[in-house]
């Protein structure tokens, strides 16, 4: 696979780049497009990620995309690697996750590892902030990330494929066929990755001393190591239908299979060797929708079904003489089955009520037949439904009002009542300068793991309760020559009853209702593009979020410091900045990140050198050339990841790769 990789690319690439490239110019008449702003945006704080973003290139993961074009904050150690995301300081398990309507994330920790998701296979991804996220779901006390996939619009047979190589021996394959006629619609897509991933870094967390002949000590250096056991294999394959019945009936199916090989990376504080330790997980994911929409001049019906199955396993072994023990060898199974349906009814132009119905049933088996584990872990199933009535209300044409009430409940568990109330006010219709406000209370409630795991699991655990208050200014304004979108945010939040897993008397972990968040900050992004002459176009998204979370809770015991400290790996400021710039077939793009620093410890003690992980900016760079050979449409992308080389860790002990190399070759007929 790697050698045929290799050879295409090689081939190909030559003969591509002497290729002539066949223009035609067609001039268009200006053409002025009022926009009306929906009832149903009204009050919401949602981020749309664009679809030149989500395929970018096809190495980069959901994770990747959200961490360098949004404000969340991405807990990450690496390509392939658990990547969790968190809204404005909260908890990767208060954001929640669905994919075509149904929730994705994982029943055992409640939370969803983004690295498992290609960005070429979502067509659309929109990010809702805090209260925003009731609109969606409940569950979200941080907010929530919506995946959609789409119907494919052009007619007849078409086909991509893309390949890229990297350093650290990395291929990356993708391959998409898809077909489409007045009535049906089909796609199927590809994706193949894998890497050895060792990639070399300066171990800070070691020194190794030297002598000389008389055994007198002369220097100490921090040596140069590899990343051991970062190794991975992922494959996916989703298949869409899509049926137009007519008189404005839809249906759909959607499947998605993935089977994912990964070690984990050893610790830089770890003298182990990899030949004698392994340290792997293996994946096995499926998920389908079944859908069915009608869509009339005034309302529009849905109905969903869905089935999510996960497979995971996690082993830890060690070899000595040939002879091989596991340390931990443990295996989880889980079940989803999901109905939903939605009624959208636009009773006037002024006034739209919305309704809708979920339900969900877990089942989730998890043991470990390790001989060091003791007791079993937990056979447990568990039903969820969900209940949400929204009513949105134009009075006059410069404001709107709009009210969203949630019932949850959980096996015989009812949550109380979660309500939300959004306004918005137009300020100054030329620049579509909208002040927008809302507030909610929201509820998530406990995971499976935090119910029943064996041993520390507590079952009398109480859903974590917020408030959530938000206030910002939203524009947009379209030119001839310029375009600019921007908002601002002020948000304050609070969350009572966090659940936290904290060492007993008896020598493991256990959950407890033990700590109040306060979480407020601000979240800006500034969306632009000019033309700077002909055929010349310099386009720059900008986001900005400070984010102050800070434990208000009473002290767990004597010894505890963490009151009025910030929450462990919540950096204060992040930033991301990206610049491209077009001139014809040509694109150069610029990527800069930055994170502020990250404490490891929840009384933010710095005095030793693992107390905190240092602020760091990153730099990637990239060129793209486009070109057409007759009917087939290519492009040779170059990317630099790291670009000056910074030597920085997002987790502790996990360094990361320093400067790095892609290439991609795309064919689409």
């Amino acid at each position: 696979m790697r050698l045929s990789s290799f050879i295409l690319c090689c081939f190909l690439f030559p003969m591509l780049m002497m290729a002539q490239e066949h223009r035609e110019t067609v001039h268009l008449e200006d053409v002025q497009v009022v926009a009306h702003r929906r009832l149903k945006d009204v009050g919401v704080e949602m981020t749309k990620l664009d679809t030149v973003v989500l395929r970018d290139n096809i190495s980069l993961s959901m994770a990747d995309i959200l961490s360098k074009n949004s404000t969340v904050f991405v807990k990450s150690y690496g390509r392939a690697t658990e990547s969790l995301v968190e809204f404005r300081g909260t908890s990767p398990s208060h954001t929640q996750v669905t994919w075509n309507g149904m929730r994705i994330n994982s029943p055992m920790l409640g939370t969803l590892d983004f690295s498992t998701i290609p960005a070429y296979f979502i067509d659309e991804a929109n990010l809702y902030h805090g209260a925003s996220s009731i609109n969606l779901l409940g569950g979200g006390l941080g907010g929530a990330v919506e995946m959609t996939n789409k119907p494919v619009e052009k007619r007849g047979w078409g086909a991509q494929f893309v390949q890229g190589i990297g350093s650290f021996d990395t291929y990356d394959d993708f391959l998409r066929l898809t077909y489409g006629n007045d009535r049906l619609s089909s796609s199927t897509r590809l994706v193949y990755s894998t890497a050895d991933n060792d990639y070399r870094y300066t171990n800070y967390d070691k020194k190794t001393d030297v002598y000389d002949a008389d055994g007198n000590w002369l220097r100490s250096y921090h040596p140069e190591e590899r990343n051991k056991s970062g190794y991975f294999d992922d494959f996916h394959v989703l298949q869409e239908l899509y049926y137009d019945a007519g008189k404005g009936n839809q249906l759909g199916l959607s499947l998605w299979y993935t089977h994912s090989k990964r070690g984990l990376p050893f610790l830089s504080v770890d003298y182990k060797d990899d030949s004698d330790f392994k340290n792997e997980q293996q994946l096995n994911t499926l998920r389908g929708v079944l859908s069915w929409e009608q869509r009339k001049e005034q309302t529009k019906l849905s109905m969903k079904g869905g089935y999510s199955y996960s497979d995971v396993g996690y082993e830890y072994y060690t070899t000595r003489q040939e002879v091989s023990t596991s340390i931990t060898n443990s295996q989880s199974y889980s079940n989803t089955a999901f109905l939903q349906a939605n009624l959208d009814w636009m009773l006037t132009p002024q006034l739209m009520l919305m309704g809708g119905a979920d339900f969900y049933y877990t089942h989730v088996n998890s043991h470990d037949r390790s001989p060091f584990h003791i007791g079993k872990n937990f056979d447990k199933g568990r039903p969820e439904y969900h209940v949400n009535v929204q009513a949105r209300w134009r009075p006059v044409p410069i404001f709107s009002l709009a009210g969203v009430v949630r019932q949850e409940v959980y096996r015989d568990d009812f949550v109380a009542p979660i309500p939300a109330l959004f306004a918005d006010l137009i300020l100054y219709q030329p620049w579509n300068l909208v002040l927008k406000a809302s507030i909610a209370r929201n509820y998530r409630y406990p995971s499976m793991d935090d119910l029943y795991f064996q041993p520390g699991g507590n079952p009398d655990l109480s859903p974590e309760r917020g408030f959530t208050y938000d206030a910002g200014l939203e524009m947009g304004v379209k030119k001839k020559w310029w375009t600019l979108r921007a908002n601002a945010t002020l948000f304050d939040s609070h969350i009572s009853d966090w659940i936290l897993w904290t060492p007993n008397t008896k020598g493991f972990w256990e959950p407890s209702n033990v700590k109040k968040v306060h979480n407020y900050g601000l979240e800006a992004m500034l969306d632009g593009s000019v033309l700077l002459a002909k055929d010349w176009k310099l386009s720059l998204l900008a986001n900005f979020a400070w984010t102050p979370s800070k434990n208000v809770g009473e002290d767990i015991n004597d010894n505890d410091a963490s009151y009025g400290k910030q929450l462990c790996y919540v950096p204060k400021v992040s930033a991301n900045v990206n610049a491209r710039l077009q001139w014809r077939s040509w694109t150069l793009a610029y990527q800069w990140n930055h994170y502020s620093e990250r404490y490891t410890t929840t009384s933010n003690e710095v005095n030793y050198i693992t107390g905190r992980l240092r602020p760091y900016y990153m730099t990637d760079l990239s060129l793209e050339k486009t070109f057409r050979l007759r009917a087939i449409d290519c492009a040779v992308k170059g990317v630099v990841n790291n670009l000056y080389s910074t030597e920085y860790v997002t987790v502790l002990s996990r360094p990361m790769p320093r400067r790095n190399y892609e290439i991609y070759l795309t064919i689409k007929l």
